[in-house]
């Protein structure tokens, strides 16, 4: 039996590049976030898909070993500071779906996690998921921004096999 949500993102994702494939704006976003990031991690997506700025949620979704990666137009209008916040996020699971625990794994890991600390010092948004999924994502987001994070919150995201960033 075909699972419908693979066929819902396979088609979502190519009628999303198909539309986009000549948009000028979102490829030099893509292209600026990319180099941005270019040799500060070791492997970088190769495509990905733009939702229409009203779906302000940008996401990536791994279904058995294809990713998709989308993200909102809503952020090419976001100020200096913040424009690539959401293509960092995402790129975060992109990298994190590469080398992901198991499940069980990551629940064991972040059960024991101080909830508070990491509202503090990550964001409030990296405790939402019981997994650590998005504490990764919010962490990898804010490595690549050059913000540094204290020995506990580095060693909780190596746990988790959060992805290798080069300063």
């Amino acid at each position: 039996m075909i699972n419908v949500s693979i066929v819902r993102y396979k088609l979502e994702y190519k009628m999303l590049r198909f539309f986009n494939k000549n948009n000028q704006r979102t490829q030099a976003y893509q292209d600026e976030g990319l180099k941005f990031l270019e040799g500060k991690v070791e492997r970088l997506p190769e495509e990905m898909a733009f939702r229409p700025k009203f779906i302000t949620q940008s996401s990536c979704i791994k279904i058995f070993d294809k990713i998709y990666l989308f993200i909102s137009k809503a952020n090419l209008n976001k100020p200096a500071s913040e424009k690539f916040d959401s293509l960092f996020h995402e790129i975060g699971h992109w990298l994190h779906f590469q080398n992901l625990p198991a499940k069980r794994e990551r629940q064991a890991i972040w059960q024991k996690a101080n909830m508070d600390k990491i509202k503090k010092e990550v964001s409030e948004y990296s405790t939402k998921t019981d997994d650590g999924r998005e504490f990764v994502a919010e962490v990898f987001k804010g490595l690549v921004k050059g913000k540094k994070y204290d020995d506990y919150i580095m060693s909780l995201y190596e746990k988790l096999h959060g992805p290798k960033v080069k300063q």
